[in-house]
């Protein structure tokens, strides 16, 4: 076996884990792209960096470990991965027993990995881990034509004042989701409308009346100068009472429309793949088709 030295990140391993984190993506296709500002705000904005455990060999990062559990005991989602060249020497192990230990035993941490990477499958059985949900992420060429849709709701482009209707809406559309966990405004406004990702020129929502009964954010997957080769359409929901008025088609198409104007090239999201309101139909009907699966799993409950 390598010598492997572990240690808690600092603040000056943000390039560096960065680096090591778009690596193990672009070799693997494993975890997001990530730059030096990303990793920052993750440092400052969400966790600390001592959330963070770093693998190294002769001095240069090979893996990492992320674990933040909930003050409330709710969900908490474990990131990490290991270069392919360090693979097989028990440095995915040592992590995620390292991430699994920060929960205790009644923690709820979640891990996923594609369904096609059998090795992690196994290493997440080998921690008493069980599958929970398969997840499709789809994409859609945005150079296609779009597919008509159309509803009786009134489409408008996203405006700072509608966050509040927003949060509301984000609440009881996703209320009945499997995984879903209320939270308090400021923190769904730092997670969303307040993210540095988050694009608001691609992002619309759905009004009948003064009501806000449907939408759909837009965020870039990484912050960068370079622009964004795909924008993910990472919240999609509609108020359960206005479900079947054709919102979420509309907005789908409102937003490819925008996107094709704005110079991108695809769109992605990621859907639950037992997902009870029909969404998977909604967005093939869209031009969406699924790129790949990935599986959740967690502790038994």
């Amino acid at each position: 076996m390598i010598p492997v030295t572990y240690r808690s990140a600092t603040m000056a391993d943000a390039a560096a884990l960065a680096r090591l984190r778009s690596v193990i993506r672009e070799t693997t296709g494993h975890g997001r792209p990530a730059t030096e500002q990303d990793v920052i705000r993750e440092f400052t904005a969400y966790a600390t960096p001592e959330a963070f455990l770093l693998a190294e060999v002769d001095g240069d990062l090979v893996g990492w470990g992320f674990a933040a559990p909930n003050g409330d005991g709710g969900r908490s989602f474990l990131g990490g991965g290991v270069l392919p060249e360090y693979q097989g020497q028990g440095i995915g192990r040592h992590l995620l027993g390292w991430q699994l230990d920060q929960f205790g035993p009644t923690g709820l941490p979640i891990v996923s990995c594609r369904s096609t990477d059998q090795a992690t499958q196994a290493l997440l059985r080998r921690f008493g881990l069980v599958l929970e949900r398969g997840f499709l992420w789809m994409t859609r060429d945005v150079a296609l034509p779009t597919v008509p849709a159309t509803t009786d709701l009134r489409i408008a482009a996203y405006a700072p004042g509608d966050d509040h209707a927003l949060w509301v809406a984000h609440q009881e559309g996703f209320g009945e989701h499997f995984g879903f966990h209320p939270t308090p405004f400021e923190e769904w406004a730092d997670r969303f409308p307040r993210d540095e990702r988050f694009r608001p020129d691609l992002s619309y929502a759905a009004w009948d009346g003064d009501d806000l009964v449907a939408f759909a954010l837009c965020y870039v997957p990484s912050v960068t100068p370079e622009p964004a080769k795909t924008v993910v359409i990472e919240q999609v929901a509609t108020r359960t009472p206005w479900r079947g008025r054709g919102a979420a088609g509309a907005l789908l198409a409102t937003v490819i429309d925008a996107a094709r104007a704005a110079g991108v090239p695809e769109l992605a999201l990621n859907v639950d793949g037992e997902n009870p309101t029909g969404a998977i139909r909604i967005y093939e009907k869209a031009g969406f088709v699924e790129s790949f699966r990935r599986l959740q799993f967690s502790r038994p409950q």
